[in-house]
């Protein structure tokens, strides 16, 4: 159905202005409750640093270890050369494709001469290994090579010691970040209002199985707080969806109370009692499933 069907479909339904009136209700409690709370941590997937969040407003970040922004880049390096090869083999706007090669192999050039600057020392040589074989490739698209489909498995098979490094580097790295900054943000905090206190890890959907920063922060809240007090916030990609996503999760744990005297209730799905009769138990698909 196309934009002005969908459009037409709700002027004829007459239930439509009534439910975007509760929506609005809803949302103004929302606001509220936001409004209301006295504190609540959140953290976006990889970076290490943690936020205050008083009252609805941020007051206050915890630093992350300062290189783990600049490695963001290489990972994003990562994706970049893949997304482009892809393209490229698949053919369907090829001069689209061939200008977005160029665009890559200038960026990989940026990222070679800047992280070797300002990365730890011992991972300058992985990254200068890994990104010098990725600029090969660049360097080959943006002057016309074709690109195979076995080129860049290939390539990366040649660097994945190195890759595999840095990810480790990384991932050791974001989880010390946590714990630092979560200890600041406790310590900084009224014993009785940690006991409720919400701590958000925000990111894509499929970043919450195994996620760094839900262990870190399991190490000091226990793996009991996972689900009730330690929550993964998907698809919020930056901090006011964060904060929006927080928002959402304070009003409706007090709509679960208030209606179900379940404060969890309405963080699953309202019709799950349904959806687990037919299954015959509780149950969550997971993503990513150990090959």
């Amino acid at each position: 159905m196309s934009d002005i069907g969908r459009l037409k479909s709700m002027q004829s339904d007459p239930f439509s202005e009534i439910n975007a009136t509760f929506r609005m209700l809803y949302g103004a409690n929302r606001d509220e409750v936001f409004a209301s709370t006295p504190v609540s941590a959140i953290t976006l997937i990889g970076t290490g640093e943690i936020w205050r969040i008083e009252h609805g407003a941020v007051v206050k970040s915890y630093p992350p270890t300062p290189w783990l922004s600049q490695t963001k880049s290489l990972m994003h390096a990562v994706i970049g050369v893949q997304g482009t090869w892809a393209r490229l083999v698949r053919g369907k706007d090829l001069e689209s494709a061939r200008l977005a090669a160029v665009r890559l192999n200038k960026a990989l050039e940026d990222a070679v001469s800047r992280l070797s600057r300002e990365l730890p020392a011992e991972l300058v040589s992985p990254a200068q290994i890994v990104l010098g074989q990725l600029l090969q490739l660049s360097v080959n698209w943006a002057a016309g090579q074709m690109a195979t489909p076995a080129e860049l498995p290939e390539a990366l098979e040649k660097v994945q010691v190195e890759l595999e490094k840095i990810i480790t580097a990384v991932g050791e790295a974001v989880y010390a970040s946590i714990v630092r900054g979560l200890h600041g943000f406790i310590d900084e905090t009224d014993p009785a209002v940690w006991e409720t206190c919400l701590v958000c890890v925000c990111g894509v959907a499929f970043g919450r199985r195994d996620n760094i920063e839900i262990a870190a922060a399991m190490s000091l809240m226990g793996e009991e707080s996972v689900g009730t007090r330690l929550l993964y916030l998907e698809n919020a990609h930056d901090l006011p969806q964060a904060m929006a996503c927080l928002a959402a999760a304070l009003a409706d744990r007090d709509l679960g109370e208030g209606v179900f005297n379940d404060p969890y209730r309405m963080w699953r799905d309202i019709l799950g009692d349904v959806a687990a009769r037919h299954v015959g138990k509780g149950f969550f698909p997971t993503l990513g499933r150990d090959r």
